[in-house]
């Protein structure tokens, strides 16, 4: 059964008290909070609670999609006077911090609660592994959600089940690292295999794509830790020698299969489902609405398009045309209000949005922003890509990096690289991955956050002040003339190919929170005040 069909089952019988209260299902199942453990289905619904957090935090694509993108090298916010997260103008009381900060750790405080009640549960000892492991991983993933989000070297509050309900101070971030590495660790022995898994839930390869990536955080700044390298690259390995994993031949169908709710589990190791059953958006998701294509005709499937893709990300994909990727992902067309959800070039590339979703692939995609549309947490490709970063550290110019990369290009059809960098790894993990959340993360544990927002600000603001900047792309694509497939992108000659200008309207000012950037403090995210208010023995991150 697939998760979401779990979760849409689960869902209707749990109550959720609090955070901190254990969970309970109405008296009239004759379960509770004492013997909810006690069966296989209590099991599954202590699990689809912390799942349902996880699910709450990424279904507005805010700290999973827009927050690690927006004002990086890869996109930027395109809404204007708002104060936000999604720009570099907040502070420490922004409602969203405290939002998304409270679901996190009511997820944690779940799986506490799960992991105490099955410890002590009658179940078969077989049956409370397998549960565990879930539990186990959830709670390594949501820490490391955590984590790199607000914790840094001074790391965050750590519950585990024993101090469940405690009021704690922040535990160093490198054992919040150790602790997640723990987890997983007990994770992986007792998940099945990718093959034989439940889809929507962790597998052993979820685990150690996430092991390895954990590794790779713990080796990078500002930790620095020794031999962490070496367990990235050796449990990157794990998955890539499994047989199993293969890169799906076409990348855009990567993206098609989540839009269409689908859990392919060769390339990806881990997704978040969403469903839209019964039209309940408290299943559902935004990614399609907030972070995908633009499509202004509502009776095709709202598209706000609330990220544009950096000019500098276009350029870099336009230098090599045979990279199947920059077109699926910066987009050159959308789709024009009152127009028969026929489509339109995009005159400016400044105005690309991050085009990688496709909501009009959804089962239910009209007259609402949320969809049914899953997100990619960890894919084959990030692997192979961790896997090359940790070897070319060991050994700089690895040809084994080098074949790792190129597996990845060769899938898009992009050029083959013919040497390896660790400059080179970082930008195809930008082409790769991009608008997968990604992002901001790497630069942080890269220390080059700051560089990448200075050039990114000075590409921009020169080629925007260029009245001669010309739009390859309209002599390329130009308006399109679709044929009996309306698909612009398969054979169709464009109607118009007129040299088009990258002019820029007087009023834009999308590229404010490039200016707004501190690197004293936007490395990371302040821990909210509000938090600060309750639990006075946690210390606000230096810099806020």
């Amino acid at each position: 059964m697939k998760i979401k069909s779990i979760l849409t089952i689960v869902f209707a019988t749990i109550l959720f008290v609090s955070c901190d209260d254990q969970l309970e299902i109405p008296q009239n199942d004759n379960i509770s909070a004492d013997n909810l453990y006690n069966t296989e289905s209590g099991a599954l619904a202590g699990l689809a609670g912390a799942y349902s957090r996880i699910v709450a935090n990424y279904r507005e694509a805010v700290i999973n999609a827009q927050y690690p993108t927006n004002y990086t090298d890869e996109g930027h916010y395109n809404r204007n006077g708002l104060r936000s997260i999604l720009k570099n103008n907040f502070t420490a009381s922004e409602p969203d911090l405290r939002t998304i900060w409270g679901t996190y750790y009511e997820a944690i405080s779940a799986t506490n609660t799960l992991i105490s009640g099955l410890k002590n549960s009658p179940l078969d000892e077989n049956i409370k592994k397998t549960y565990l492991a879930d539990a186990y991983f959830l709670r390594a993933f949501v820490y490391f959600d955590i984590q790199k989000a607000f914790g840094g070297i001074e790391g965050i509050p750590m519950p585990l089940e024993e101090t469940n309900k405690q009021l704690l101070p922040r535990t160093a971030g490198i054992d919040v690292y150790k602790q997640i590495v723990s987890d997983l660790e007990i994770a992986e022995k007792n998940l099945p295999t990718a093959a034989i898994s439940v889809s929507g839930r962790a597998n052993k390869s979820s685990a150690r794509g996430l092991l390895a990536k954990a590794y790779l955080y713990m080796a990078s700044q500002p930790f620095n830790e020794a031999g962490a390298y070496e367990k990235a690259r050796d449990w990157s390995k794990k998955v890539i020698d499994d047989s199993y994993h293969v890169l799906n031949p076409s990348y855009e169908d990567v993206f098609n299969q989540l839009a269409m709710e689908q859990y392919e589990k060769q390339e990806m190791l881990f997704q978040i489902g969403f469903s839209f059953a019964n039209l309940d958006s408290q299943q559902s998701s935004k990614l399609g609405s907030a972070f995908g294509m633009k499509i202004d005709d509502e009776g095709c499937g709202k598209g706000f398009a609330l990220t544009y893709a950096t000019i500098s990300l276009i350029q870099k994909y336009r230098s090599d045309p045979s990279d199947e990727r920059g077109f699926w992902n910066t987009y050159p067309y959308f789709n024009k209000r009152n127009n028969n959800c026929e489509l339109s070039t995009i005159n400016n590339q400044f105005t690309y949005p991050a085009s990688k979703y496709r909501r009009f692939l959804e089962s239910n995609n009209t007259n609402t922003s949320y969809g049914p549309h899953h997100w990619p947490v960890l894919r084959f490709s990030d692997v192979l890509l961790m896997y090359a970063e940790a070897e070319n550290k060991i050994t700089p110019g690895s040809a084994l990096a080098l074949n790792a990369v190129n597996r990845v290009r060769n899938r898009a059809k992009a050029t083959p690289l013919t040497t390896i960098t660790e400059e080179a790894i970082q930008e195809e993990r930008l082409l790769e991955l991009c608008f997968e959340g990604q992002r901001k993360y790497d630069l942080v544990r890269w220390g080059i956050l700051e560089q990448k927002v200075n050039e990114t600000k000075i590409t921009m603001e020169t080629l925007g002040a260029d009245t001669n900047f010309i739009n390859d792309d309209w002599t390329s694509y130009g308006e399109p003339n679709l044929g009996p497939d309306e698909l612009p992108e398969s054979g169709d000659e464009p109607a118009v190919r007129n040299i088009r200008k990258n002019n820029l309207h007087s009023s834009f000012n999308y590229f404010d929170g490039y200016n707004d950037f501190d690197p004293n403090k936007h490395y990371i995210l302040p821990i909210p005040e509000q938090e600060l208010g309750v639990n006075t023995n946690i210390k606000q991150t230096k810099g806020w």
